[in-house]
């Protein structure tokens, strides 16, 4: 996550049950950077299925209470990504704060989310042999 997720500086496993993928009860501590406040939070694996590629997690600790879900497919001659974020309020003060800056900060979040996964993309294509890399 901290090549491609704006503002994680650090994901670190806490329990792992396996070394080669995650499984669901999994969890990391992440250091997450917003607005110039460093914030701790771990999140729990929910699915992890290869097969489909399918990735789920939410969190368990700290601010920014989020689900996240990631699903990677072949489809046709490439790969089709899904990213879905569902942000839920932590008090009174952030559910008014959503409702009264949702119009300016849904673009703002869709401009982020395009650029982490081109980052993504950029960090998995480098994994791949050159021979399966797309041009």
């Amino acid at each position: 996550m901290v090549y491609w997720v704006n503002g994680v500086r650090r994901a670190d496993w806490i329990r792992r049950q396996e070394a080669d993928t995650a499984r669901p009860q999994d969890t990391w501590d992440m250091l997450y950077e917003f607005a110039g406040k460093e914030n701790e939070i771990v999140m729990e694996v929910d699915v992890c299925d290869p097969r489909d590629g399918s990735f789920e997690f939410h969190t368990i600790e700290g601010n920014y209470p989020i689900r996240s879900q990631y699903l990677c497919q072949p489809s046709g001659s490439g790969t089709l990504f899904r990213m879905t974020r569902t942000a839920y309020s932590d008090s009174t003060f952030t559910s008014i704060m959503f409702i009264l800056t949702g119009f300016i900060s849904k673009p703002m979040m869709r401009k982020q989310n395009l650029a982490e996964v081109a980052k993504m993309k950029s960090v998995i294509e480098m994994q791949l042999p050159t021979t399966n890399r797309r041009r």
